[in-house]
């Protein structure tokens, strides 16, 4: 997520980085499907709540920190997204490229940033296949690259008129990265307005000072 880096801006007194955290834990809470290599007769109680029972070879949903944990225990593994697979994120690349969704997002699931980052980097789950996992980096990047590229376009539009853009279908930390700069650069335009209405209203009194200047002298002249 380079399009994000060093953001200064703030949202709630949290700057970026701040923020793509609270995303990335939003994130952990959502369910994968698994293959436990192990059986229990009884649920497995954590923190967070009661997961299983789990039986060996038959596939189960438990939340992505709980399938991170246990990958790295080696006592299960897990499920690639559908559309993490390299067909569905050609069609969505090959989607949010068409010329007809020049000036909008097409749909993407609401962490797909965040879930593909974690199971590329802290998982086994594409550790069969080499070529598999440097072709889905390769894909991702694009996906994130035009979707980036329209952020960006969205972001020069804005003037001093701007009441409001359209971010539907933009996932969690696109809007998070979005904000910070948006509410950045609506703030600078507020002051710039602020200026604005400075100005034109010392040019008002300006003017009537000159009229009042000018009736004065009138009425000097008729004495």
């Amino acid at each position: 997520m380079s399009f994000c880096t060093e953001a200064a801006a703030r949202v709630n007194t949290k700057d970026t980085s701040t923020l793509l955290g609270d995303d990335k834990f939003m994130a952990l809470e959502l369910e994968v499907d698994i293959i436990p290599r192990f059986s229990s007769d009884s649920d497995i109680e954590c923190i967070k709540g009661r997961f299983g029972p789990f039986r060996a070879h038959s596939a189960a949903k438990v939340p992505l920190w709980a399938a991170l944990e246990m990958d790295r225990l080696q006592i299960c593994s897990i499920e690639v997204p559908h559309w993490l697979h390299e067909e569905e994120l050609k069609i969505m690349k090959d989607d949010e490229k068409h010329k007809d969704n020049a000036d909008r997002f097409t749909p993407v699931p609401e962490h797909y940033i965040e879930t593909a980052f974690a199971l590329l980097t802290q998982s086994k789950a594409f550790n069969g296949d080499a070529a598999e996992t440097r072709r889905t980096i390769y894909l991702m990047r694009e996906l994130i690259e035009c979707r980036r590229n329209k952020i960006i376009k969205g972001l020069m539009s804005f003037d001093s008129q701007t009441s409001c853009l359209d971010v539907t279908n933009m996932s969690a930390a696109e809007r998070t990265c979005f904000r910070t700069r948006s509410v950045h650069s609506l703030d600078t335009f507020m002051e710039l307005m602020k200026c604005q209405r400075v100005t034109e209203k010392d040019e008002e009194e300006g003017e009537e000072d000159a009229i009042d200047l000018a009736a004065q002298e009138d009425s000097s002249s008729l004495l």
